[in-house]
């Protein structure tokens, strides 16, 4: 997990410290939280599931929302990490969010790659290093409501898939709360 946190640090780092003069600004929003792993095994309601945070930037591309009519398509980069011995894992993709016309509530989908930690901590000929299982796919969806100042309360569940790369085949279904912030 380490190797995540660095590039994310230094990340945020360079993009805090660019000029206040800039055209539009390139991180908007951060969201952070906690999460339920492995709801689709069991209980949806289990407390005892909670065991990850997250952390999730997401960036303005003025060019992607040239051609969406409805709703804002924006790059972004998270990871998740687990305080219960699990893999955390990072991702990247984009994400498009519609905006209800009259009401502060909000839907958004998402898609992209995930890196999982045992990618590199697993054993050399372990099947967690395999493509789909290291290294695969994340979807996600979120309802989320606006609050004032910038702020927002968002519900998300995320699915990874593993395609059956891991020695059998299963998927992780995973639901949080979050909290975003804009700028």
């Amino acid at each position: 997990m380490r190797g995540l946190i660095a590039p994310l640090g230094f990340l945020l780092a360079l993009l805090l410290a660019m000029p206040a003069q800039a055209q539009f600004n390139v991180l908007p929003e951060i969201r952070a939280g906690i999460s339920a792993r492995g709801v689709d095994a069991g209980n949806l309601f289990d407390a005892n599931r909670i065991g990850d945070a997250n952390v999730e930037l997401l960036f303005t591309a003025p060019d992607l929302n040239a051609w969406t009519v409805i709703g804002e398509l924006r790059p972004h980069l998270g990871a998740t990490m687990s305080f219960r011995g699990q893999d955390s894992y990072g991702y990247a993709g984009l994400s498009w969010t519609v905006q209800a016309p009259v009401l502060p509530v909000f839907v958004e989908a998402s898609a992209g790659g995930v890196l999982r930690s045992s990618m590199f901590s697993a054993p050399q000929n372990d099947p967690a290093r395999h493509f789909g299982c290291g290294v695969g796919l994340r979807v996600a969806g979120s309802v989320g409501v606006n609050l004032p100042l910038g702020a927002s309360i968002i519900a998300t569940a995320e699915h990874l898939p593993d395609f059956g790369t891991c020695g059998v085949a299963r998927a992780n279904t995973n639901v949080g709360v979050r909290l975003g912030f804009r700028f």
